[in-house]
């Protein structure tokens, strides 16, 4: 049991990667997909830790700000004997200063995790990109395997296909050589028995005495003798 629990998740894994390796430019296009997904949320994170940033830092001015207009009220107050306007001021002002070094501190900490933040959506940004770069790549190089995969097939199909052919038309060469070689043929045996036919015509004449006259070697001897 043991073992054939080891082969069936052996099974299992290897139709997985089997399927995973099939389909995985698609997979690759969703992944992209979902960390683009996740990339834009971090920009909007991003875009909100900033606004909070911004508004901190306006807060901070804000203080900075009341601190010293009770700081110079409380100058000119004292500056007229009013130790009690300037002992409340001076008060407020303490728990003013100690709320701004407290919301500096922070601020301070939020802007070193901001900076932290962009770097990593840049980051971010980047590898996106480079991802994207990649997938057209891996499409282009996919397209061209199944381009292959199918020239590949075709070329197998029309070589069957263009091998039939080439045979066809060799038979059919065959066949029309050897009825150009009967036609010589019976050209031949038409010519042997036009030349057959007016060579017994001529030879039937020639025995019946109609022949073309023939010269008399008597004739020719008497010729001579006379010395013409």
């Amino acid at each position: 049991m043991r073992t054939l629990s080891f082969l069936m998740r052996g099974v299992i894994a290897d139709n997985a990667q089997a399927i995973h390796d099939a389909h995985a430019v698609t997979i690759l296009r969703q992944q992209i997909r979902e960390a683009a997904g996740a990339l834009a949320a971090a920009r909007r994170e991003l875009a909100v830790a900033l606004a909070y940033h911004a508004a901190e830092m306006r807060a901070l001015d804000a203080i900075g700000t009341r601190i010293d207009t009770l700081s110079d009220g409380a100058r000119r107050a004292l500056a007229d004997g009013r130790e009690d306007l300037g002992t409340g001021a001076a008060i407020h002002i303490a728990a003013l200063e100690d709320e701004r070094a407290d919301r500096r501190a922070a601020a301070e900490r939020f802007a070193a995790e901001v900076e932290r933040l962009k770097r990593l959506v840049a980051q971010g940004g980047e590898r996106l990109r480079d991802l994207d770069r990649g997938l057209q790549t891996a499409r282009t190089t996919e397209a061209l395997r199944r381009a292959g995969l199918e020239g590949r097939r075709v070329t197998t199909l029309s070589a069957g296909a263009l091998g039939e052919a080439e045979r066809t038309l060799a038979r059919l060469r065959e066949r029309q050589a050897a009825e150009a070689d009967v036609a010589a043929a019976l050209t031949e045996l038409e010519a042997d028995l036009e030349a057959g036919t007016a060579g017994g015509i001529e030879a039937d004449l020639e025995a019946a005495g109609y022949g073309r006259p023939r010269t008399d070697p008597r004739a020719v001897l008497d010729r001579l003798r006379a010395g013409a």
